[in-house]
């Protein structure tokens, strides 16, 4: 049967003339303009500073003293070679392109004992693990740099599933005193002004793929992330507080978020990418610097538990707003649109936070969005002290279970939206680890 949204809930909604046609006045495609990393000439490669690409030997101190070669030059590009190079973690620098050939795999440790920390399973007890581990450093690190680019056809691999097992997750599925060890990101930019990421391969994180923190004019085109479906909290790009953000033609097939917006962020694009399970493109959970001026278009979904999802929480919130979802297709997700301002993290069940940071949503545009087959069609849930406000669904039709969810919110215009409910169409459980 097919429904016009709740009837019950649409009966309460005023949409007026001048209030839709303000929305759909707000569907003018966002342009952002990135600009380019700045990186001399010079070439060097790490074969020369002796690299071992034998999937053994750790490779540390090569890509250090390569490195170090490159900042003292004042910038160039690093080659790494085809080969698989183990290393411990290592830093970059300013005016850098690491640039890994066809067939390179820059791999994590093989081993806790490479990491200088204890194998999780000599240890009894959660509080000797919180005294005798902590987590290492991403493998790849970036601290208040400019110029910096990740290029090329190669990979980066972090060597996972030493990690998944003594994940946080893990603990919930397996019950019992199950160890909870602290994970590493895979790499993670800490501060940079132009960072272009083009072509490289993220694989098997032990925890976030890609972090890029404080980075202004970052662009990320045709690279890849993967991650098995059950690997717990392997986010694939996690930009925050970033500001003018490009973000496509990626393949994106993750364990946790695919894109998540974190903590703040602005004039950030997200075009063209496919994600395949992941929890979809998300905003949030923490919202306090804000996030605003967001553009998802021509993406697809296919098996994410999610797929326009911004979440938050009373104390860790602020403003989101002017975010439009356009020409967008979605096959066998969990939830098609979440907009929820009464987030439960699953691994801080009980958090408090700040009570004076309360989360907002406005000016929201979701057009041009067809749903072949989900579990629930959604929910657009506010606060009774922080209603959303000035949602706009236009041309949005969806397969599902379950019909969407409303609770809380101001002003809601629809145009052509169909929710047409059946039995079965959504997706199976969601694996778990083993």
């Amino acid at each position: 049967m097919q429904t016009r949204l709740n009837r019950w809930i649409l009966c309460a909604l005023m949409v007026t003339a001048a209030g839709l046609t303000a929305a759909v006045r707000a569907a003018e495609e966002l342009t952002v303009n990135v600009a380019p990393p700045v990186i001399p000439g010079k070439l060097f490669r790490l074969a020369d500073f002796g690299a071992v690409a034998d999937g053994k030997t750790l490779n540390t101190e090569a890509f250090k003293k390569a490195i170090a070669a490159v900042q003292k030059a004042g910038g160039g590009r690093l080659v790494v070679d085809k080969g698989e190079y183990r290393t411990l973690p290592f830093e970059l620098c300013s005016s850098l392109d690491l640039h890994l050939d066809a067939g390179a795999v820059i791999m994590g440790p093989a081993s806790f004992a490479d990491y200088g920390i204890p194998d999780p399973q000599t240890l009894k007890s959660q509080s000797e693990v919180n005294e005798k581990v902590r987590s290492p450093a991403p493998l790849i690190t970036g601290h208040n740099l400019h110029d910096l680019a990740l290029t090329g056809e190669g990979v980066i691999d972090g060597n996972g599933a030493l990690w998944w097992a003594w994940s946080e997750r893990a603990a919930r599925n397996k019950g019992g005193n199950r160890l909870i060890y602290p994970r590493p990101h895979l790499v993670v930019i800490n501060g940079c002004e132009r960072l272009h990421v083009e072509g490289i391969t993220f694989r098997n994180s032990p925890k976030f793929h890609l972090v890029p923190n404080r980075v202004t004019d970052l662009l990320i085109e045709r690279a890849k992330f993967e991650a098995p479906e059950m690997a717990p909290n392997t986010d694939a790009i996690d930009p925050g507080l970033c500001t003018r953000v490009v973000i496509r033609d990626c393949d994106i097939n993750v364990g946790d978020d695919d894109v998540a917006i974190k903590n703040g962020g602005h004039q950030i694009l997200v075009e063209d990418c496919r994600l395949r399970h992941g929890h979809g493109v998300s905003i949030g959970s923490g919202t306090v610097a804000g996030v605003s001026q967001m553009h998802v278009r021509r993406c697809t979904f296919e098996g994410t538990d999610n797929g326009i999802r911004i979440k938050s929480m009373r104390g860790a919130g602020g403003p989101v707003e002017d975010v439009q979802y356009t020409d967008l297709r979605m096959k066998q997700v969990g939830n098609a649109i979440v907009l929820d301002l009464n987030y439960v993290d699953n691994n801080r069940p009980n958090f408090k936070g700040d009570p004076s940071k309360v989360p907002s949503i406005r000016n929201v545009l979701i057009e041009s969005v067809t749903v072949d087959g989900c579990r629930n069609a959604g929910r657009i849930v506010g606060l009774p002290d922080s209603k959303i406000t000035d949602i706009t669904l236009k041309n949005v039709h969806i397969t599902a279970e379950k019909d969407l969810v409303i609770e809380n919110v101001g002003t809601l215009h629809r145009d052509d939206v169909t929710v047409d409910l059946k039995p079965g169409v959504g997706p199976p459980p969601r694996k778990e680890l083993e």
